[in-house]
């Protein structure tokens, strides 16, 4: 073998080096970057089970504070009342299964006492409400009367539906836009029933003397 194709032997050998060198490196460097999915799949799990520790429930019904409220994955219905400000007076307490596990989207409802003080002032002045209308204007305002003495007000914050029906000038879809207006924020002063689509100056001067806020 002459010197040329020692020479040439020699180029080949060391280009064969060379390629097995970077070869090497790629494979390395494949190795190193292996993890960064796993890391990524891990991270999305960590995501996805921390938005898991939460839920929306809806509580409505004789709570004080009716509404939708976030609460802890594995939560009861007893922990979606107290963050609703607890039970009125007037509810039912034993028709309400407080230790029944909720999830995401539960509805607590609960429900009235029946021939209670309250429902009997509803029952009363509804009544007095269709006399009015029949012609009994008299009676009626009578009763009306008595139903704005202090203590017999109806708070803005707690109030029913039937017990905002039987208000003088509110009818069914009324009542609903003052309870869709509580459920956003609670009223702070009897003025702000004014936000109500449907409720003026006038309105409010008429119901001023049957309603409150406590």
């Amino acid at each position: 073998m002459d010197n040329k194709q020692k020479k040439i032997a020699f180029l080949g050998v060391l280009l064969l080096g060379c390629v097995a060198t970077s070869w090497l490196q790629q494979g390395k460097e494949a190795k190193q970057a292996a993890p960064a999915p796993v890391l990524t799949q891990q991270a999305g799990s960590i995501a996805k089970e921390k938005k898991a520790k939460t839920m929306q429930v809806y509580v409505s019904g004789a709570v004080r504070e009716p509404g939708i409220y976030t609460l802890p994955a594995g939560a009861r219905a007893k922990d979606a009342l107290e963050a609703a400000g607890g039970l009125r007076q007037d509810a039912k307490a034993e028709r309400v299964n407080l230790a029944k596990k909720l999830r995401d989207g539960s509805h607590v409802y609960v429900p009235t006492l029946k021939n209670n003080g309250v429902s009997a002032k509803v029952t009363s002045q509804r009544s007095s409400k269709y006399a009015k209308a029949n012609g009994a204007a008299a009676g009626a305002e009578s009763s009306w009367g008595e139903f704005g003495t202090a203590g017999n007000k109806v708070n803005l914050n707690t109030a029913t539906q039937a017990e905002l029906i039987a208000l003088p000038g509110i009818g069914t879809s009324m009542a609903n836009r003052i309870l869709a207006l509580r459920r956003v924020q609670r009223f702070s002063r009897v003025e702000d029933l004014l936000q109500v689509r449907g409720i003026g100056q006038a309105k409010l001067n008429k119901l001023r003397p049957y309603v409150t806020v406590e």
